[in-house]
């Protein structure tokens, strides 16, 4: 069995902002928020959310979506903790219930590779956009696209630490039901944490978390 492992979220955790919320924000036509909505009162899964919300999503390309990422920014330190995790032989994997056509372009224009990654796919043809989700769990309690409870279990039969990295809504199950070592929490996942007694601890950037499980 391995020492231990760092599961990060991705979008506004490794991300200075949600990536997929700017994203429709900015693109979408109004009614995105309301299926947004539904989503965070957990009415619908995150499969359906994202589908919906693309759907309303005019002229969507790849250019279109290649040109908002050159917008997006990494945490201020994110580079210098993958180096620092890869010197000390820590292994690190991105867990998101994001788009992997996003993550990938992100990290590619930031010059970051071979990190792994779990997460829903989107792929271009000739009809459209395809989101599929190759990590779904019909036993996942709100219906995620990617099943972050179910890929961490997994992970605990390899590891004996897990340390997880989040910031929303997407990783409150993983917070409140599943056993991770560590938690390092901001924003709404903070909140949810501390609101449900939860431990955590709170951080702004990857050079609080280096602080702490790099000493």
């Amino acid at each position: 069995m391995k020492e231990k492992i760092i599961i990060s979220d991705f979008d506004g955790t490794i991300t200075k902002k949600d990536t997929l919320y700017h994203f429709f924000k900015e693109h979408a036509s109004n009614g995105w928020m309301t299926v947004e909505k539904l989503w965070k009162e957990r009415k619908i899964g995150s499969k359906e959310c994202l589908i919906r919300e693309f759907e309303l999503v005019e002229n969507l390309s790849e250019k279109l979506i290649d040109k908002f990422i050159d917008t997006l920014e990494l945490d201020c330190y994110f580079k210098d903790f993958i180096k620092i995790s890869k010197e000390k032989n820590v292994d690190f994997i991105i867990v998101s219930d994001g788009i992997d056509y996003f993550i990938n372009r992100v990290l590619e224009k930031n010059n970051i590779k071979n990190l792994k990654i779990i997460s829903n796919t989107g792929k271009f043809y000739d009809d459209g956009f395809e989101i599929t989700c190759p990590f779904e769990f019909s036993g996942c309690k709100v219906n995620s696209g990617t099943c972050k409870c179910k890929v961490v279990e997994n992970l605990r039969d390899e590891y004996k630490e897990l340390i997880y990295i989040g910031d929303g809504t997407s990783d409150f199950c993983v917070a409140e039901n599943v056993g991770i070592n560590k938690l390092f929490a901001k924003d709404s996942l903070f909140d949810f944490c501390t609101n449900k007694k939860i431990d955590c601890v709170k951080y702004n950037t990857f050079k609080d978390i280096a602080n702490i499980i790099f000493q």
